[in-house]
């Protein structure tokens, strides 16, 4: 990509990934609130009773880890082609999530769980235990896929945090949040004691 520095330390970066797995994550949605008055690209993440996981951590910059939440696959997902920041979860032909990389955000350790399925309840309602069995299989079953990816993921998300800081104002950095401004933000929720969660 034209114009984009990468760190010295990328491809050493690169091969130290390869150990680190993917893993669903759970955010504080009163911090994630907090994110969007400033940037209108963070993702709403409050469904009641329904729980949009982050799939994480995709990249650590300056102590800062971000994660991305993931989206369900709708029929326009089909018609888009793969980029730097839309990468498609799937099986055979099928889409069974898609990863909007342009919105992943730097979330404190404060505000963020790695998601423990004894728990889920916690962030899901269930109307019987097959329905949960379900949903916890198929949220395995995800994650075996995306971290299928899990490579291509995190060096499209550097890359993109790259574009975002070295070119700003290009069409893919304006698709991006803020990062710059958010790890701003993140920092003063945390002076301000609002990390618990």
């Amino acid at each position: 990509m034209v114009g984009v520095t990468l760190p010295s330390n990328f491809y050493v970066w690169s091969e130290k990934m390869k150990e680190n797995k993917l893993k669903w994550y759970v955010a504080n949605k009163e911090y994630v609130n907090y994110l969007r008055k400033f940037d209108s690209r963070v993702e709403n993440i409050n469904y009641d009773k329904k729980l949009k996981p982050y799939i994480g951590i995709l990249i650590t910059i300056n102590e800062f880890n971000y994660y991305v939440p993931i989206s369900s696959a709708k029929e326009k997902h089909y018609k888009i082609k793969e980029g730097m920041d839309f990468i498609k979860i799937k099986q055979d032909e099928k889409i069974i999530g898609v990863l909007n990389l342009n919105n992943m955000i730097p979330i404190s350790s404060d505000n963020i769980k790695e998601l423990k399925y004894k728990e889920i309840e916690k962030y899901r309602t269930f109307s019987n235990d097959k329905e949960k069995l379900l949903y916890i299989s198929f949220l395995n079953f995800e994650l075996n896929l995306i971290n299928k990816k899990m490579e291509k993921i995190k060096k499209n998300a550097m890359k993109l945090y790259m574009e975002k800081t070295n070119n700003p104002n290009s069409k893919l950095s304006k698709r991006c949040c803020n990062f710059k401004l958010l790890e701003q933000k993140s920092t003063i929720y945390i002076k301000n004691g609002k990390e618990n969660f």
